[in-house]
């Protein structure tokens, strides 16, 4: 390029600073205001640009660092950028450690800022304008915790390379945000353990005195989260902490952040630490300095911002590996792949799947002496149990990754779902009880999909097995969608896919042997009694979801949802009786429509009228059990006390049937009460994000969950998700026995 051209570019794009705005207008949420801005007035293309989200906190409020400490949650930033382009891992400043009672975070306070680096491409055009947008999640807490996410974004014009752009007015806050970036080093380091201590001995070159010294573990639950002790002498610094009540046996090394605040400044260091004779992962620690080659290329898709990647496994995860039920540990895809498939063969054994099958049998009944179209049936029947599978699971991808906490059956974790699928059930069971016939307008609304013959009954039939399905858990199902759920997004929907073609694969060996077909009788007068019949389960489901819809909304709102129901039932007899009559008067039309119109209007208002949920944590009269939180199980861990933890919920069928089986004698609680034990049950029945964190630390993504930790500490062991009485004991004998007894082999699934 000749010389003159250069100058050219580079005035256009100097220029060009003096239009686009560095921040973008302060956004005032709850108790936090965020702001997006950049440190320059322009984008260099061919290097690293850096922005930042700042946050303004109210007094005494708080978000929090890559590892939040006892509770709350990390920051995320999701980017959205042009194509080429890419964008670091947030360069989290050193933290300060705050205290709530008991309990220990790590996060910010009155006004932070967390630093990104944007990589614009060497031949990005010069005077161009591009449009930086960032999605934002976080929790801001006080004694009470807030979610709250924005969308932001910045219109800032690139400029030439080689240019330097003027600062922005937030180019001072960056920099000192920068500068409280941890600054990693190569000390030599040592931990060892000293009963329930943890000694981090490190020596080198410009080590920091030890006065107004703090120390934070990068990965959670190794360090526990109280303040550390730090002493110097014979060139050695040694970090005392208590180790995590979750931390088990030495691991890889982990990273630890030394943070110095005085009154002339803050200085932080990072630092890899290591036990005697661990080797290397081969990969280098977490970063936490935010560098773009941290996240893939830009594609114009989201990149993700927010806790890094680690270079080892967090303890977290190798506890909850470690606690996992034996053939449920870590796994590949294929043997995920294979547990999906058995797994959904095990969900046609569950109760809420066989009203689904009730409506299947009846085309089974159909078609059994026509092999052709059996064959056609039973294919299409697949193809809506995967298509629905990979339908939720993408929307469950999507929910997870914007940095919503939702695991398997969210679907039902939503009122006004359960409330259309009661309503969808009475209907199918009016048709199939012949109140009206299927194929008029009104009657061919959702339900007339499912009914009558043909490959889209039959495909309709697949989707609908699948959200029933939901409610319950199967052997196998655990360790296959818990393992799916930290995989790319490819491997998760293949797992997803399998699941689906096991809950379709006996009907399609129904429909591709004939053999089989030889003990169903030929079609004839008895199938209208046998399609009476079946109406019954669809029934009796509609009640189930009603007692779920109760426990999610209230008896209020249920109420309300049951007068919607019975003028969808008003509606149905009076177009099933008009269906009867030769020339209807035409405000029949009009009239019918209307008791549907006022049958959906209790599901608009059903967000609104659900009533609060109970406060938790008091233990009911006369029960053994307590609510779950957080809190409480860390305080009885913390004591040692044995602690049997159940996860469940109003619509998991499984869950049901194993406190009817095992959870609810005698025998269990006189085990509870004999042993010391103490019960926390946690209920997912609406949406949870602690209890959704604590099944992600078990490798699950959905319930039951049944957790016992032992006496005096010790690895917790995991029991199956389909319990018996003698198992259930087994183990809270153990438990209350001490950590000694627990056996090197879990139970089996």
């Amino acid at each position: 390029m000749r010389p003159t051209s250069r100058a050219l570019l580079i005035l256009c794009g100097l220029v060009a600073t003096a239009a686009g705005p560095a921040t973008a207008a302060p956004l005032r949420s709850e108790h936090l205001t965020v702001e997006l801005v950049a440190q320059k007035q322009a984008l260099v293309a061919g290097r690293d640009n850096w922005l930042g989200l700042r946050l303004d906190h109210d007094p005494h409020w708080h978000t929090y660092w890559t590892n939040a400490g006892d509770t709350g949650l990390a920051t995320r930033l999701e980017w959205t950028l042009p194509p080429g382009w890419q964008a670091g891992a947030i360069a989290w400043p050193a933290p300060e450690r705050l205290q709530l009672g008991e309990l220990f975070n790590f996060g910010y306070s009155g006004e932070a800022l967390l630093p990104v680096a944007i990589t614009v491409p060497a031949d990005e055009k010069a005077g161009s304008h591009a449009t930086v947008t960032v999605q934002a999640n976080w929790l801001v807490c006080r004694e009470e915790c807030i979610p709250g996410q924005a969308r932001l974004s910045l219109d800032l014009p690139v400029v030439a390379a080689g240019t330097e752009p003027a600062d922005g007015t937030a180019a001072d806050r960056l920099r000192a945000a920068l500068a409280q970036r941890p600054q990693s080093v190569s000390w030599a380091s040592e931990v060892v353990a000293a009963g329930e201590q943890l000694e981090i001995r490190l020596r080198g070159d410009d080590l920091p005195a030890p006065e107004a010294l703090d120390a934070f573990a990068v990965q959670p639950q190794i360090l526990a989260n109280t303040p550390v002790h730090v002493t110097a002498g014979d060139g050695t610094l040694t970090v005392t902490a208590a180790r995590s009540d979750y931390f088990a046996q030495p691991t890889a090394p982990f990273d630890l952040v030394l943070v110095q605040r005085k009154a002339d400044g803050l200085r932080a260091w990072q630092v890899r630490a290591r036990w005697p004779g661990a080797a290397e992962s081969g990969k280098s620690g977490t970063s936490i300095s935010g560098t773009p080659s941290d996240s893939g290329p830009g594609s114009g898709a989201p990149t993700n911002s927010g806790t890094p990647t680690f270079g080892t496994p967090a303890t977290g995860a190798a506890t909850a590996a470690q606690a996992t039920p034996a053939g449920e540990g870590a796994i590949g895809l294929l043997a995920a792949v294979l547990l999906a498939l058995a797994g959904g063969v095990v969900l046609n054994l569950m109760p809420c799947v066989f009203p689904v099958l009730s409506l299947k049998a009846l085309g089974l009944a159909e078609t059994a002496h026509a092999p052709a179209a059996a064959r056609r049936d039973g294919l299409a029947y697949l193809a809506g149990a995967v298509t629905g599978f990979l339908a939720l699971a993408a929307i469950l991808l999507a929910l997870r990754g914007a940095g919503s906490q939702f695991g398997w059956g969210f679907q039902l974790q939503s009122p006004t779902l359960v409330a259309v699928l009661a309503y969808l059930m009475v209907a199918m069971g009016l048709s199939l009880s012949g109140a009206f016939v299927i194929g008029a307008r009104l009657g061919g609304i959702g339900q007339s999909l499912t009914d009558g013959g043909g490959a889209r009954a039959a495909f309709f039939t697949g989707l609908l097995a699948c959200v029933v399905a939901s409610p319950c858990s199967a052997p196998f199902m655990g360790t296959a969608l818990g393992f799916a759920l930290t995989q790319p997004a490819a491997a998760a929907l293949l797992v997803f896919a399998a699941l689906g073609a096991g809950l379709a694969l006996p009907i399609v060996v129904l429909s591709f042997v004939p053999l089989l077909a030889r003990w169903l009788p030929r079609p004839g007068a008895w199938m209208d009694t046998f399609k009476q019949l079946m109406a019954w389960p669809l029934y009796l489901t509609a009640v189930w979801l009603i007692w779920v819809l109760m426990h999610q909304v209230g008896p209020d709102a249920t109420a309300l949802a049951l007068i919607g129901l019975v003028a969808l039932i008003a509606a149905l007899l009076f177009h099933g009786r008009g269906q009867l009559q030769t020339g209807m008067p035409a405000w029949r039309r009009p009239a019918a429509a209307a008791l549907l119109l006022l049958a959906l209007a209790p599901l608009v208002a059903l967000p609104q009228l659900a009533a609060k949920p109970a406060a938790a944590g008091a233990q009911s009269a006369g029960e053994l059990w307590q609510a779950w939180t957080p809190q409480r199980l860390d305080a009885l861990r913390r004591d040692g006390e044995p602690v049997f933890v159940n996860m469940t919920a109003a619509w998991c069928i499984s869950c049901l049937a194993n406190e009817r089986v095992a959870l609810s004698s005698p025998a269990f609680a006189e085990r509870l009460r004999g042993g010391g034990i103490h019960y926390l049950k946690g209920d997912w029945t609406s949406q949870d994000a602690a209890i959704t964190r604590y099944l992600a630390e078990f490798a699950r993504s959905g319930v039951p969950l049944y957790v016992v930790y032992p006496r005096g500490g010790g690895t917790p062991e995991v029991l199956p998700q389909l319990l018996t009485p003698g198992l259930v004991d087994a183990a809270l004998t153990r438990a209350a026995a001490g950590a000694s007894s627990t056996p090197a082999t879990r139970s089996p699934p």
